[in-house]
């Protein structure tokens, strides 16, 4: 009976030739959407650990103090839980950089007719998580010597950026999400109305069955075979497009993303990401179809 019933479901789906590249066409789009929004969440990942990275506070002293101070100041910043690490970096230090940063730019030349190094001696602060600069921060407004021992402090209210790259990727999330729920309804329409419209082709068949004591779910598995055979035809075009594209566009992705490695991204979730279109073409054709089938069986 099982290989009964596949059989059925295989001639419905090369029977039905223009309906059923149409379900798979709409599958297929939901799909895509399903895995650029998982993608999206790697990207917005790795966007946030990049600035995460690049966030820190420097502390600017002031050309007066003396090293044996800045050193003593840095081990009662180090004291803090909410700080990673600390950094101190000399006068002569800050000026080796900037000249390496800026080889051939007019401002070596303007160092080298000042003939003095106008650099301050600093100490580079980075926080465990974004959300702890501000604990830094105050401690260091809160110390009785911080106005006498330092010039400026320089944050930049970094975490701030991230906060804002959160915000738009909660945004985008949902509207992602909201995309696959339409492209989800539009494939269960147009699985259901697939079924339907194959099941009003072959009335005087299934009539036939019914008049001959075939079960309902005799009659109503071959339908649901059918939406199978669609929604994994889907799931397997989605892969191999996807995996073409992000292996020979990689490079120019990269670049566009902020050097966000989609293939590798997409090869180490290679296997996440093809269960989750099978499910979600199983899934979709299964309950379209049953659906389907089940109001005309009640008849």
């Amino acid at each position: 009976m099982f290989k009964r019933i596949l059989k059925n479901g295989w001639d419905n789906f090369k029977r039905q030739g223009s309906l059923s590249f149409g379900n798979t066409f709409i599958m297929f789009i939901t799909i895509i959407v399903s895995i650029g929004l998982f993608m999206f969440y790697g990207l917005v990942n790795y966007a946030i650990e990049e600035v995460e990275d690049q966030i820190d506070v420097s502390l600017f002293f002031k050309e007066e103090v003396a090293k044996e101070e800045i050193m003593a100041y840095k081990e009662e910043i180090e004291k803090l839980p909410e700080v990673k690490t600390v950094i101190f970096i000399s006068k002569e230090q800050a000026y080796e950089s900037f000249v390496q940063n800026h080889e051939g730019d007019i401002y070596i030349e303007a160092l080298n007719i000042i003939e003095v190094n106008p650099f301050l001696p600093s100490i580079r602060i980075t926080a465990n998580q974004p959300s702890d600069y501000a604990v830094i921060s105050e401690f260091i407004d809160s110390q009785e010597d911080t106005e006498d021992l330092i010039y400026k402090m320089d944050d930049f209210r970094r975490e701030e950026v991230i906060q804002k790259i959160e915000n738009l990727s909660d945004n985008v999330r949902a509207l992602g999400l909201a995309l696959i729920i339409f492209f989800a309804f539009l494939a269960f329409l147009t699985t259901y109305n697939t079924v339907r419209l194959t099941i009003f082709s072959q009335r005087k068949e299934i009539e036939i069955m019914k008049l001959v004591g075939a079960s309902n779910s005799f009659i109503r598995w071959p339908y649901i075979v059918q939406g199978i055979i669609c929604g994994l035809n889907a799931a397997v075009l989605a892969f191999i497009i996807l995996f073409v594209v992000l292996y020979f566009g990689n490079s120019s992705i990269a670049s566009m993303l902020m050097g966000f490695n989609a293939y590798d991204y997409f090869s180490n979730n290679i296997w996440l990401i093809a269960i989750g279109e099978i499910l979600i073409a199983i899934i979709l054709a299964t309950v379209s179809s049953y659906i389907a089938i089940a109001k005309y069986l009640k008849r």
